[in-house]
């Protein structure tokens, strides 16, 4: 694990909504939350043994790229602009992102795998603006079809033959294997931490979530191996906290989970995209590699950009906040966001037919405001 930084302030780890909550002190924690306030561009100059790989969404196949000799690095926005290239009534991720690679922030080659169509947008803009070296991905939107799996096989070899003309290095079975390898060990480890999720403080479980899509596989790998006896030691019941179970697309802050928190809130299970959704599944470790990343995307928790079958979504969120006990669920609507406003509606009638509160809180970026303090502030009473 790298030194600590020096160039990352107290100040900046405290804006991370851990250490306001709770007095930690552990390099392990310090070295990932600085890793959540790098750059694309400084990354590569804190990891500079690793080769850098761009990827803007969680169906895009990691593997392929770290068995060719990248490190795959998640893109996410740090503003909220309106690059001249895209109207303003695209969502602020697709924004805040084309904002930083237009603003030559982000230098590598990069993926984008096909979820909604402003990111389809996204990719080609950013193959002609910001990075030749750019390669679209697109899963079957029908996964329940009985061609599915193999369309994804077909992709994804698709995939993995335009990466090796960038990377000049020829994919081979025994790299992608160890890849699975390494990727499925750090699942595991988020599926421990999810379980403490419950009785840790929501922003810290949240930034260490989101921090292992954005470090070294093997150094967060071992960050967490070392932080999770710490953490389970540390972790208490707190019953008169509400639990609450959140779902929705990108959530590049800890703000929202902050705010419940204040509220008197708990966050105890995260179907963000950032969140847990993101780790979800594990890979078989001894079918064939192409054929068991595919079957992993298929069997992983539904997104709204995916259609499996018309209650899949719902029932898999109802299912998921009656095994957690959550006594409600907030369902965050980012501006602009097809996909999860046409999901939201059906969600939201599936869950208070089950007797579970809900509530649809629509955010510009990822940090709520006051009109949004306000709305989450009555509900959380109303529970």
């Amino acid at each position: 694990m790298p030194a600590k930084s020096k160039n990352v302030s107290e100040s900046t780890l405290l804006s991370a909504g851990t250490r306001k909550l709770h007095d930690i002190d552990h390099p392990a924690i310090d070295f990932l939350l600085e890793n959540l306030e790098l750059t694309p561009r400084d990354w590569g100059q804190r990891f500079p043994k690793h080769r850098p790989f761009a990827f803007f969404c969680s169906y895009w196949p990691e593997e392929i790229t770290m068995a060719l000799g990248w490190e795959a690095f998640r893109v996410l926005p740090r503003g909220a602009g309106v690059p001249t290239r895209l109207p303003t009534y695209c969502c602020s991720v697709a924004r805040g992102c084309l904002e930083m690679g237009e603003a030559g922030a982000v230098e590598m080659p990069a993926g984008f795998a096909h979820s909604c169509d402003t990111i389809q947008c996204l990719g080609q803009i950013w193959s002609s603006a910001v990075n030749k070296n750019t390669v679209m991905f697109v899963p079957p939107v029908a996964l329940g079809s009985p061609k599915a799996l193999n369309y994804l096989v077909a992709e994804m070899e698709n995939v993995a033959r335009r990466l090796e003309k960038i990377s000049g290095r020829v994919l081979n079975e025994q790299s992608l294997r160890s890849a699975i390898v390494l990727n499925n060990r750090v699942r595991r480890l988020v599926a421990k931490l999810d379980e403490l999720r419950p009785r840790l403080p929501s922003p810290l479980v949240a930034a260490l979530v989101r921090a292992g899509q954005v470090t070294p596989r093997a150094a967060y790998a071992h960050a967490l191996e070392e932080l999770l006896p710490i953490l389970e030691g540390w972790a208490v019941d707190e019953p008169e906290r509400k639990r609450v179970l959140i779902s929705g697309a990108v959530l590049e802050s800890e703000k929202l989970y902050e705010l419940i928190e204040d509220l008197g809130g708990r966050v105890v299970a995260d179907d963000s995209c950032t969140g847990f959704r993101h780790f979800d599944r594990l890979a078989s470790e001894d079918d064939d590699p192409m054929r068991s990343l595919a079957e992993r995307l298929i069997l992983r928790a539904p997104c709204p950009c995916r259609h499996r079958s018309l209650e899949a979504r719902a029932t898999y969120l109802t299912e998921l906040a009656r095994s957690r006990r959550a006594d409600a669920v907030i369902l965050v609507l980012r501006k602009y966001c097809d996909p999860h406003a046409w999901d939201a509606v059906s969600v939201s009638e599936t869950l208070r037919q089950a007797n579970i509160p809900v509530l649809i809180l629509e955010l510009e970026g990822a940090s709520p405001g006051e009109r949004e303090r306000t709305r989450l502030q009555a509900f959380m009473e109303s529970l």
